[in-house]
């Protein structure tokens, strides 16, 4: 990775918010937070059992309501990911190919602001849903099944230039680059509103919805065991972004974010000197991968 770093504060967008009411959950929820608050504390085992298929479930499919010209304009093809046929979009024809990386519960073409800069700077864009997202294969996926996706579909490519990535997208590409295949080797990687402490969101995760430490434990056994004895430990990208075959490194975060907080890119940033960092004020953790700034300041990032 390069040695300088830059840090960039963006102006504010909008006026800071107000402090957020208490939350009002649905009644499924309501019922859910109250069952492993009860039942939880009873039969802890089982309590794990269901937590862990409630978090490799994504609760939608993320849709489109409405089409634009870059969903139009868009090449669709397959990957086959084990048993799993990936729905990839791609566009532009450059010899040199930009990836983009989705979120939990979103699908690739919500980041497609990017594309027609990036075609206009010759690149050619891939982007896919990912394991159980878009219109891709599965009902459940795991952070290690959507990082081998990650893996797979680069293999498929040939290789790729620079990979742009949003949230939870994020924090499994830096994994597949670290544990998975150390060999893959980018110019470039965008990481927007990324999740430092993967133990950190799921403790936050299962405080949120109730779920007793014994209960959490017996979670934490079930991952290790179906992910190949994969820990919360190995997918902190704070810890391990260093081992990643990258030339230079770009953080943007939203200083506002409701999602991912703030704190994430903090800690990035702190840990690793050669990675460079933009701060929105007001964007919030999905209008920031949208807004015409951002976009226009990543793709010459990326250049």
């Amino acid at each position: 990775m390069i040695d300088s770093k830059f840090i960039e504060v963006l102006p504010h967008f909008q006026l800071e918010t107000l402090p957020e009411p208490k939350p009002v959950y649905p009644l499924q929820l309501q019922l859910v937070r109250f069952a492993f608050n009860t039942l939880g504390r009873v039969y802890p085992k089982k309590a794990g059992e269901i937590a862990y298929r409630l978090f490799t479930q994504p609760r939608i499919r993320a849709v489109h309501r409405k089409s634009d010209e870059v969903l139009e304009s868009a090449r669709l093809f397959e990957i086959l990911y084990g048993k799993i046929i990936l729905k990839a979009y791609e566009w532009g024809h450059g010899e040199k190919t930009i990836l983009l990386v989705h979120g939990w519960e979103s699908r690739g073409t919500a980041l497609r602001s990017f594309v027609p800069r990036l075609v206009a700077a010759g690149y050619r864009v891939v982007a896919f849903d990912g394991p159980a997202h878009g219109n891709s294969g599965g009902k459940r996926t795991t952070f290690l099944e959507f990082a081998g996706a990650i893996r797979a579909v680069i293999n498929q490519l040939g290789g790729v230039t620079s990979i742009i990535t949003h949230s939870f997208g994020g924090a499994t590409t830096v994994f597949a680059l670290t544990h998975l295949d150390r060999s893959i080797e980018l110019e470039k990687l965008v990481l927007i509103g990324v999740p430092s402490n993967t133990k950190m969101v799921m403790k936050e995760a299962m405080g949120f919805m109730n779920v007793p430490p014994a209960a959490f434990e017996h979670f934490k056994k079930i991952v290790s065991k179906r992910s190949n004895n994969l820990t919360f430990e190995m997918a902190d990208m704070e810890s391990t972004l260093g081992k990643a075959n990258v030339q230079s490194i770009l953080v943007v975060h939203d200083k506002f974010d409701k999602s991912v907080p703030f704190e994430s890119a903090e800690r990035i940033v702190e840990r690793w000197d050669s990675v460079n960092l933009i701060v929105t004020q007001g964007m919030g953790h999905f209008k920031v991968m949208k807004h015409p700034k951002v976009v226009e300041m990543v793709v010459d990032f990326v250049k």
